[in-house]
């Protein structure tokens, strides 16, 4: 019952209701009409009971016609109440009663309103929970860079769990030697994560916590004494292990709650909910990874049997894959294409010959200049690579590259006879690619060409053969480098992928 609606039916009954704050100024008055109330006496009922602390209810006056208690809440008084009963003594047993019974209604209502403000928090934060482990979950992409989704973990915990800095450490071989790195992390940690020794002993403390049977190592002066010795500005700390395998491959700590003191069960129960989500990305990312792998391994390996079928070929599909990629660099700093078209157009250089599967060794291995029929087979290698790839519906981004590399601007090329703009991009640059490693390389019929000679005929056919705009870039870049990067297969800052870790990066463009 609320206490204006109790006033309301005491003063209907003739008796005078006062509640005072705690400060003892009047928050209500409610007369009955019957008589007139000593306020100063009331006032000093309520001064007695409030210097008790007392739920209990106190009788005062001269016929004990005054009643007074306080009304508390978490375990203090927030206000008192004042009954007058006035001169009908006979009255006050049972304004006594009907006064009981408020306050214990009143003491109820404040129990279940704090019961239901708690479950609601509870209710919000598990909301929150859940949220945040849903987002994960939806941006669980093995395609997504692993640091992006660690930075999404750290950054979605911080506007849960309100700490100073959260950060995740993995495991990661520097120099033939294990060592904690960080990976991913917002705000700022209370310990000095750039020195090794401190994270190393973080992380030996939170194995030998886990070993005991713990789920995560906590520490905080709550107790009265820290458990370690810490920085002195670590307050409180938490650290959970992400596991992937059975195996202990990093950790997510975080340090100083700001609304708290110590972190509890709730606490580890997110973390080690958290860093499951991220140990679980992390294997999936290190199996899709090995997939990758292999399946690059596997292409390459296919391509390098085509080219060992001619001692003269050997080596020409990576090295027009390379030449593909340089191009599409270069390309990209002055057009509209991404990190992904270039690995499709590294990978579409790569494969550029693998439809000469198809085509007899008689004449791939012909040491003079083929006859029109046999010209006329091998003309068919771009279709027969573009209808294997086909079948792979992954490829299906790569295969103009492959079916359109020996098509000319001036739409005397092959397969389709495509002209100028209708030869798609990638054609267009695993051509020159093509053809500038074909007139460098020794072949059965001539010599190589001189770079310089190379790079003169491609400019004495821009236009005709290769697309002039294209064929500019290419002409202007700095092919010493290029020429240096593919005799000794010596990449530089720019190159620092090995062929094999950029060919996996760019199958992951491919089934992104």
């Amino acid at each position: 019952m609320q206490i204006k609606e109790f006033a309301q039916e005491m003063a209907e009954s003739g008796i005078n209701i006062f509640v005072y704050d705690i400060s003892l100024n009047v928050l209500l008055n409610s007369s009955g009409q019957k008589f007139i109330s000593d306020n100063e006496a009331a006032a000093k009922c309520a001064e007695e009971v409030l210097a008790s602390q007392s739920g209990a209810i106190a009788e005062s006056g001269k016929t004990g016609q005054m009643l007074s208690c306080c009304l508390i809440s978490d375990g203090t008084a927030a206000a008192v109440i004042v009954a007058d009963c006035g001169p009908e003594t006979q009255i006050s047993r049972f304004v006594k009663y009907a006064l009981r019974i408020f306050v214990r209604s009143f003491q109820n209502d404040i129990k279940n309103s704090q019961q239901i403000e708690l479950i609601s928090g509870e209710l919000a934060q598990t909301y929150e929970e859940l949220m945040l482990l849903y987002k994960m979950s939806t941006n669980m992409k093995v395609s997504q860079s692993d640091l992006n989704f660690l930075q999404l973990a750290c950054d979605s915990m911080m506007e849960i769990v309100r700490v100073e800095g959260i950060a995740i450490f993995l495991e990661k071989k520097i120099e033939d030697t294990r060592k904690l790195v960080l990976s991913a992390g917002t705000g700022l940690l209370a310990i000095d994560h750039k020195s090794d020794n401190s994270v190393e002993i973080l992380f030996e403390r939170m194995q030998d916590v886990l070993a005991s049977g713990s789920d995560a190592l906590t520490d905080s002066e709550v107790n009265g004494v820290y458990k370690y010795e810490w920085s002195v500005r670590v307050e409180n700390i938490i650290a959970v292990p992400l596991s992937c395998n059975n195996k202990i491959i990093g950790m997510m700590i975080a340090t100083n709650l700001l609304d708290r003191n110590d972190f509890d069960t709730n606490n580890i129960r997110l973390f080690n909910a958290v860093a499951t989500e991220c140990a679980i990305f992390i294997g999936n990312q290190n199996h899709f990874m090995d997939l990758k792998e292999l399946l690059i391994g596997s292409l390459k390996a296919l391509v390098n049997s085509i080219d060992a079928k001619d001692q003269y070929t050997r080596g020409h599909s990576d090295r027009v894959a390379i030449i593909s990629k340089w191009i599409a660099e270069h390309y990209s700093k002055s057009k509209k294409i991404g990190q992904e078209d270039i690995q499709k157009i590294y990978l579409s250089g790569l494969l550029h010959d693998i439809g000469k599967i198809g085509i007899s060794e008689e004449v791939l291995k012909k040491p003079g200049k083929l006859t029109e029929e046999e010209y006329e087979e091998m003309k068919n290698h771009p279709a027969i690579g573009a209808g294997i790839l086909s079948e792979i519906q992954q490829m299906s981004e790569i295969l103009p590259g492959i079916l359109h590399h020996h098509e000319r601007f001036d739409g005397k090329g092959y397969p389709k006879g495509l002209a100028a703009n209708n030869i798609p991009l990638m054609g267009k640059i695993v051509m020159i690619a093509d053809s500038f490693d074909a007139m460098t390389s020794e072949r059965t019929y001539r010599k190589a060409l001189s770079v310089d000679d190379a790079l003169k005929e491609i400019e004495a056919n821009l236009g005709r053969q290769f697309d002039p705009a294209i064929g500019q870039i290419f002409l202007k870049s700095d092919i010493t480098k290029l020429w240096e990067i593919l005799q000794t297969g010596q990449n530089d800052d720019q190159y620092h992928d090995s062929s094999i870790d950029f060919g996996a990066t760019a199958i992951g463009a491919l089934v992104h």
